[in-house]
């Protein structure tokens, strides 16, 4: 009886292991063993899960214009033409990705419109576009509020290999930093920018194609030389930044106006420095220049070169307000040292003892009126032969420095 028993416990425990192997058998089998092992196919395998190897990869579609891939788009081939308008969905999925050469070679293309659902483009996306003469785009460079890097430059999405029909510009985008180098369309004429906050260093310098730069109004940072030797820009509206910094506007000699809003407190050193065609500040009459008191500093040689000045309104003379005896309290300091056709050169002995401040200041101005200041300084407006009037606020009659109107008009206290 008990070897009986024995036998069928030996023979259960054979049948269950038996179950269990099979079992088991089943789990680690390979994919094409049965529809249990989709998890674990190779992209070759038939079966229910024999694609899942390729979930990874956005499945291509193409409407013949662009190709789709997820949320991203690209051409279809290097033949589309004329005006593209990039779509902001495809298939219910919002496009947000133009990758790296994206349009490469798409030579006939004449007008981009970029969506505002966009929020990277690759570098070079849009390089060998020979023919383009406006492109359309939510940001400047790979992505918005981009700064102090090559990704944030406006001649990113172009790229930097060269192509016939591209104009080779240099960005200096980080102090002291080689430029970053760019082949932007020779064609290339109206740039429009709709939902950008940043505009960072030198992002559209050099780019002497350009004619017209449309920003929006959200812009609330601009930074050096930004837009230095843009020769053929001749206006540009920045209504809500608070800080005009150096060289921003350096060398574009054909800006001819520009409005400081009520809310910019600093204009930084030669922002306007070569503007040789600027003759309109906060005016719509030629020839006059107008500083709101809401400035509280300005740089050296702000207006040097700026030879069409007949008329300026200015907060305070010199740097800033109440300076005295210093090389930045004379008039002249805001015109610069360096001489320009139609500047006449003017020495202003402001430091007692010390070689005199030496400036070239516009040879038609006529009419100067300060507006908020507490001090002039020492030689201020000494030599100043070419004005005919200067009108100062009455807060400043009681500390008027030795020589300050010497060689110039007098002044009216109002």
């Amino acid at each position: 009886m008990k070897k009986r028993f024995v036998l069928i416990l030996s023979l259960m425990f054979a049948i269950c292991l038996c179950f269990a192997l099979t079992a088991c058998g089943g789990l680690f089998s390979s994919g094409s063993s049965g529809n249990n092992g989709g998890s674990y196919n190779s992209g070759s395998s038939s079966g229910s899960g024999g694609n899942s190897g390729n979930n990874s990869q956005p499945k291509e579609d193409s409407d013949g214009a662009f190709i789709y891939s997820g949320a991203s788009i690209k051409a279809a081939n290097t033949s589309i033409s004329g005006e593209i308008t990039i779509p902001s969905e495809h298939g219910g999925v919002p496009i947000d990705t133009i990758p790296a050469d994206a349009f490469k070679g798409c030579n006939a293309i004449t007008s981009i419109v970029v969506p505002e659902s966009i929020t990277t483009i690759g570098e070079g996306a849009f390089n060998g576009c020979s023919s383009l003469r406006s492109i359309t785009l939510p940001f400047v460079g790979g992505q918005k509020g981009n700064s102090d890097t090559s990704a944030a430059d406006f001649g990113y999405i172009f790229g930097k290999n060269s192509y016939q029909g591209g104009t080779h510009v240099f960005q200096y985008y980080r102090a002291g930093s080689a430029a970053a180098s760019a082949y932007i369309p020779s064609t290339l004429r109206t740039v429009t920018i709709t939902n950008e906050s940043v505009i960072a260093r030198a992002a559209f310098q050099n780019c002497s194609m350009l004619t017209k730069i449309d920003l929006n109004d959200k812009i609330i940072q601009v930074g050096v030389n930004s837009f230095a030797n843009c020769s053929k820009i001749e206006e540009i509206n920045l209504p809500n930044i608070s800080i005009i910094p150096s060289s921003l506007f350096s060398d574009c000699i054909s800006l001819r106006k520009f409005t400081i809003n009520s809310s910019v407190d600093t204009i930084g050193e030669e922002a306007f420095q070569g503007c040789s065609a600027l003759s309109m500040i906060n005016s719509e009459t030629p020839g006059t220049f107008i500083i709101p008191k809401t400035v509280t500093w300005i740089g050296k040689g702000v207006f040097n070169g700026c030879s069409l000045i007949k008329s300026i309104t200015l907060p305070f003379v010199g740097s800033q307000k109440g300076n005295s005896d210093s090389w930045d309290a004379p008039f002249g300091y805001i015109f610069g040292e360096n001489s320009y056709q139609g500047g006449t050169h003017v020495s202003q002995y402001c430091c007692a003892g010390f070689a005199a401040a030496s400036a070239y200041i516009p040879s038609i101005l006529r009419t100067v009126t300060i507006t908020n200041e507490s001090v002039i300084a020492r030689a201020a407006f000494q030599n100043c032969s070419m004005l005919q009037s200067i009108t100062i606020n009455k807060r400043a009659q009681s500390s008027v420095g030795e020589k300050a109107f010497e060689n110039t008009a007098q002044p009216t206290w109002n």
